[in-house]
């Protein structure tokens, strides 16, 4: 689908009204843009702008190709019609292409009957990036067109540029007090020699129009003009010598014969001569020729009175309209009876009905012509045939047309409808039609049900046929069936008798709403034992079975078959995860918990159904095809802790780092006093406990690393241990835990599943429901932050002449992580399962990798030092990048440099490419009253962590951003760096600053947006408000104004006005939302249309590609959910999904795909590896099998382990042994 077009007559039409200074106040690009569809609520509105030229074409013949009367298209004919307006001045070129084109080898002409006239399609603007730029109506600008007929070649370019003299420049030249200057400078200049009379304003144009023509025409003494030239120098002076350069002149110094020299003018030297057909682009000498049509247009602006002496050569003008209509193929096409080829170009008061415009046609145009336009729009733009056909039906009734009033007939015999009748049939269901786009079929279908039982037998055919339009319409087949009161399937079985989906529509529930649907429409009956069989046959019910049998529902109790439906679950031979499908009920118990009971009986049933079919094992992996050595194992989880599964798998890839956890001893710090007395993590002096901490976590690390590459399994389990060390925020895990002293009421957050507390992403510590809503944090999903010890952005440029990092006396602004929150109860080694639950529920994947980068800074020794005193190690160098923050008060910038590990994007409610938001991120900002803030990259890392927040607050109330973030394979970095190797620092600003301009635009129609769409009614635009307004003021009584007490409307104010009525206040308010409502469409396609130009800005910088590793993914609702990750494996060329203990190969298509679907799964942490060590810095498959070494005694172990005592054990396919080389 191509979208409307133009029949030839119209498009010259519209080219001779383009005005391309006014378009931003037109709102459109008349030319290129199909007219607004014609709403006869509204007022009458100009189609074109009252300030727009009607252009006067004159042909500029020695640029031009033409076409010639009594000829037809030639299969390998190419036409250049030249032209300029000499009333504005503006340049136009037209380029028709005529030559075959494959298949494409019969152009449109009169005697083909079914394609007489052209009709073009708008294919893009050449450079639009430029011509969208500041500045950008000036500049030339190429339109491309080609006809939509099958089988016609038709190419047609229009090439449009401003005058070579501006209307400054016409002053400059003409005006009265300039030339008296330049006369009053000339005398200083020359004295005696100067010219007794000042030059008059034509003299200007004359002389140029001479020297230019001279120019064309070089002749031996007449190629420069001397600078002193009396005349030369009292008409244009010294300060012309802008236009001078811009024609073409040059400042030359000539030696005259006597030995002196003269300072002079050269005239332009224009190229040959070329044929028009070798290019649409403008030479030198094309651009002298333009330069005298326009001069010639100026000098013929003076009056006659002027003495003709005074005007030399001269160009004779030709009107070029009747060129073009031969070029476009409309010279002669055929016209209506009585009717004339109109030229309403040139009349501003005239106009044709806005419904010829929708059809792409002419007043003018026969009924045959009118017919034909109708046909090609509905060819090409399908969504819109009610518009079109109202169009030619409102039109054929206006012309009084038999022939298209019988057309008309014939169409609607064929089930077409008009924009008004669809309008129409909404109204009759009491649905406002602006709302539609918003409604799904189900939803309509509906509301036809709620409406039969308000409305009597004699009402409901009027219904149906409402409803039938409506199914044409939108071309829905549950429509249509629901408008002839069909039944083919379960969902539709469900709508018609009114029931919610199947998870909460019992079977009770099912005859219940079958006898009520009776009561109301009795006639209904076989219909609805359609229904009921539908739904029993669906849900393989006995129960229903033999209610239809019998009439009685009997007592049969749930089966297998009705338990999975009730869970939604469409294949029984599927083997399910226990905890995930636990997780999954508690879900749609929190959505409806009047269904609880119903939903755990079905969750007992199926439990036991998959325990009888597949045992009490765990699962196998998800791809059990490929052997355990060649395939990722996966990690089981240990208690709801799906996430640290998530980063302990991404971790495992990183090669260095996984190496480094295999030969620890090597890299682990010294833990003498000397040795940590200068060692700070995280702007933290590191004390031996936490170092012991640190390394005692690499040691169960290591543990896990090497169970995942010797295991002869599909899945290993991590150990408790390894969690607890994971969550830590402190030093205090080696001390024995203490138990907590929270009651379960004083939990806030995720909820449980049984007596189990669901983990996952959390609201910030001591958030209350009905507290003032924290500022959000960058984290994923709540809080990136722990205590005051946690892994904060590090500023490397505070001095001692600048306390706490502060520059110049300003206070220190945050960093990109937020400020600390109160200290969170410690885990510790010891930790049972259900407190280590109760500690992970606080934490989630972003807070738990940046721990887990703590915990291994402070095990592994220092490289160097960092200006802070920070310590450098393989963590910063792989993981962490040098960010510098401007802040810009006062004109003057304040940068300053954080050590980050992540950069947080924000989606902000909208679909959005990952650019889009990194773009709003490191994008110029206003932090407080006259100050600004922007970022970028000092040093990037070789692994780059990007974290999505999805955190909002709407009401004072959390919820999870669901928007979608687009991914792009390849990442290119140069935009967010400081320099690039192909753009200097100052080059990239410049590019910057263009792209923060843009922006600038963006957020001021944002604004707008919000002001038009937000409103305290959930997902109702400010228009929709106004509109149901008015209808609820138009049921009240008349509105009567207040008289006494100084009232704002007495009736001696009111004049002979009379009352205010409820009539005219709904009127003034469904008016004033027709007024809102195509700007906020309009705003929309705006901001799209800047976002690309934003992207656009650095589309050629692709100095530093980073390549998608790994993305974090999250299912659920703010309160509770499930995580896996996205893993691409570099070496084999194909992507993983890592979900706990299943590991399985995944489509990128099933990958990068937006789900539409109740809480959809988000990503909210990306993870990107610079291109040149992609394969050195990552492995995702590292695998060593090894069998097991013979059965190991079982004895039982002390209640309490002291960690310290096994740190030389190491696990084994779930148990631990002595490492090699050492004794138990």
């Amino acid at each position: 689908m191509d979208g409307p077009g133009k029949t030839a007559p119209l498009l010259l039409h519209d080219l001779l009204t383009y005005d391309p200074r006014y378009e931003d106040a037109a709102k459109r690009n008349l030319l290129t843009t199909p007219p607004p569809q014609y709403d006869p609520r509204s007022p009458p509105k100009a189609a074109v702008p009252y300030r727009n030229c009607r252009h006067d074409l004159q042909l500029k013949q020695e640029q031009s190709a033409l076409p010639q009367k009594g000829t037809g298209p030639d299969h390998n004919l190419v036409y250049r019609v030249a032209a300029f307006c000499k009333k504005c001045r503006w340049h136009f070129d037209f380029w028709v292409d005529l030559r075959d084109n494959g298949a494409q080898n019969s152009p449109c002409r009169k005697v083909n009957h079914e394609f007489p006239l052209h009709h073009f399609i708008f294919r893009g603007e050449q450079d639009h990036q430029r011509s969208e730029s500041l500045g950008g109506h000036n500049k030339p600008r190429t339109y491309s067109f080609s006809c939509s007929a099958p089988k016609c070649p038709v190419d047609l370019r229009i090439r449009i540029s401003p005058p070579c003299f501006t209307e400054s420049d016409k002053v400059l030249l003409t005006n009265d007090a300039n030339l008296r200057k330049r006369w009053e400078r000339s005398k200083a200049l020359i004295g005696d020699r100067a010219d007794p009379e000042m030059a008059k304003p034509i003299d200007a144009p004359n002389y140029l129009n001479t020297y230019l023509h001279d120019s064309c025409k070089p002749q031996k003494g007449k190629t420069r003009i001397p600078f002193l030239n009396r005349k030369f120098i009292k008409t244009f002076g010294e300060d012309c010598d802008d236009i001078l350069k811009k024609l073409g002149f040059t400042l030359a110094v000539e030696q005259e014969q006597d030995g002196t020299t003269t300072n002079g003018w050269r005239l332009p030297e224009p190229s040959e001569e070329q044929d028009p057909l070798e290019s649409l682009e403008p030479t030198s000498r094309t651009m002298v020729q333009d330069a005298r049509y326009e001069l010639n247009a100026i000098i013929m602006e003076f009056p006659a009175s002027e003495p003709p002496t005074t005007r030399r050569y001269p160009l004779d003008l030709i009107p070029a309209r009747s060129y073009l209509e031969l070029a476009l193929g409309c010279d002669d096409y055929e016209l209506r009876t009585g009717g004339r080829r109109e030229t309403r170009s040139t009349s501003i008061s005239e106009e044709d009905h806005p419904y010829y415009a929708g059809l792409g046609a002419l007043a003018d145009f026969s009924d045959s012509l009118l017919l034909f336009a109708y046909k090609r729009q509905v060819d090409v733009d399908p969504p819109n045939t009610p518009y079109y056909f109202e169009c030619l039906k409102d039109l054929a009734k206006g012309r009084d047309s038999d022939a298209l009033s019988t057309e008309c007939a014939i169409l609607a015999s064929q089930d077409l409808v008009t924009r008004q009748e669809i309008n129409q049939a909404y109204r009759t269901l009491a649905i406002d039609p602006s709302h539609v786009a918003l409604l799904s079929d189900v939803i309509i279908t509906e509301q036809y049900k709620a409406r039969l039982s308000d409305i009597g037998p004699a009402q409901l055919e009027e219904a149906k046929n409402a409803l039938r339009v409506i199914g044409i319409a939108r071309d829905s087949d549950l429509i249509k069936r629901t408008a002839s009161s069909t039944i083919e399937t379960y969902q539709e079985a469900l709508a018609w008798l009114n029931l919610p989906d199947s998870a909460v529509a019992s079977d009770d529930m099912v005859t219940s709403m079958f006898t009520s649907k009776l009561i109301d429409h009795p006639t209904e009956e076989p219909t609805a034992r359609k229904a009921v069989q539908i739904i029993a046959d669906h849900r393989k019910s006995s129960a229903l079975w033999q209610w239809l049998e019998t009439g009685d529902l009997g007592k049969i109790e749930m089966d297998a078959a009705e338990a999975y439906a009730t869970l939604n679950i469409p294949d029984r031979s599927t083997r399910l995860v226990p905890e995930m499908l636990e997780e999954q009920v508690e879900l749609m118990i929190s959505d409806t918990p009047t269904n609880e009971e119903r939903l755990r009986i079905a969750l007992k049933i199926v439990k036991k159904d998959q325990e009888t079919s597949y045992g009490n094992g765990a699962a196998p992996n998800g791809d059990s095809s490929h052997p355990p050595g060649s395939w990722p194992v996966g990690c089981r989880n240990i208690g709801n802790t799906c996430y640290l599964n998530s980063v302990l798998q991404f971790l495992f890839t990183i090669k260095p780092l996984r190496e480094m956890v295999i030969e620890c001893e090597k890299h682990f710090q010294d833990l003498s006093t000397e040795a940590l007395q200068s060692k700070r993590v995280g702007r933290t002096a590191v004390s031996r406990a936490r170092a012991e901490t640190g390394q005692q976590f690499v040691r169960e690390l290591r543990g896990l690393f090497n169970q995942m590459i010797t295991a002869t399994g599909y899945n290993v389990q991590p150990e408790r241990s390894l969690a607890a060390l994971a969550l830590i925020r402190g030093e205090n895990a080696p001390v024995a835990a203490a138990s907590s002293t929270k009651s379960d009421a004083e939990h806030v957050g995720l909820g449980k599943i049984g007596d189990m507390p669901v983990s996952g992403p959390m609201l910030p510590p001591g958030f209350q429901s009905n507290s003032r809503p924290p500022t959000p944090a960058d984290s994923v999903m709540g809080d990136a932050d722990g205590d005051a010890d946690s892994m904060k952005a590090m500023d490397l440029t505070a001095t001692a002449d600048e306390p706490n990092g502060t520059a110049d006396g300003q206070p220190e602004q945050p960093s990109r992580l937020p400020p600390p929150v109160p200290p969170r109860r410690q885990a510790n080694a010891d930790i049972g399962l259900k407190e280590l639950e109760e500690t992970a529920q606080q934490q989630d994947a972003a807070e738990i990798l940046n721990n887990v980068f703590d915990l291994l800074s402070c095990a592994f020794k220092g490289e160097e030092v960092l200006r802070d005193g920070e310590q450098l190690d393989m963590i910063k160098r792989t993981f962490f990048s040098d960010v510098t923050t401007v802040r810009r008060v006062e004109d003057k910038d304040i940068p300053k440099v954080d050590l980050q590990d992540c950069v947080s994007v924000s989606t902000n409610d909208r679909d959005r490419s990952l650019y889009a938001a990194l773009d709003e991120e490191f994008g110029l900002t206003e932090i407080d009253t006259g100050s600004e803030k922007y970022e970028y990259f000092e040093k990037t890392a070789p692994i780059q962590i990007i974290n999505v927040r999805r955190l909002r607050y709407e009401n004072r109330q959390p919820r999870k951003d669901e928007s979608h973030i687009t991914l792009d394979k390849v990442l290119y970095m140069d935009r967010y760096l400081k320099k690039t190797d192909s753009l200097s620092e100052a080059e990239l600003y410049e590019l910057r600053k263009q792209q923060w301009r843009l922006q600038k635009n963006k957020q001021d129609l944002l604004k707008r947006r919000t002001l038009l769409k937000e409103t305290e009614f959930k997902d109702v635009s400010l228009p929709d408000v106004l509109d149901e307004t008015a209808c609820v003021v138009k049921n009240l009584k008349d509105l009567q104004p207040e008289i006494d007490n100084g009232s704002p409307a007495s009736p001696s104010e009111q004049g002979d006005n009379g009352p205010v009525t409820r009539e005219v206040v709904s009127e003034h308010l469904s008016q004033r939302a027709d007024e809102l409502r195509p700007e906020v469409a309009e705003i929309e396609e705006r901001i799209a249309k800047l976002e690309q130009q934003i992207d656009f800005v650095f589309a050629d910088c692709k100095d530093h590609p980073y390549r998608l590793h790994a993305i974090f993914m999250h299912a659920g609702s703010h309160v509770g959910g499930h995580y896996w990750i996205y893993i691409y494996d570099f070496q084999k060329n194909i992507w993983r999904k890592y979900n706990d203990e299943t590991v399985t190969e995944e489509t990128e298509e099933n990958i990068f795909k937006k789900l539409q679907q109740a809480r959809p799964p988000t990503s909210t942490g990306i993870v990107y590896v610079r291109d040149d060590v992609a394969t050195k810095f990552t492995e995702a498959l590292y695998r060593n099998p090894i069998d097991q070494q013979g059965d190991v005694e079982m004895t039982d172990a002390p209640d309490v382990v002291n960690m310290d005592d096994i740190t030389s054990m190491e696990v084994l396919q779930g148990q631990e042994v002595p490492l090699q080389g050492q004794e138990q």
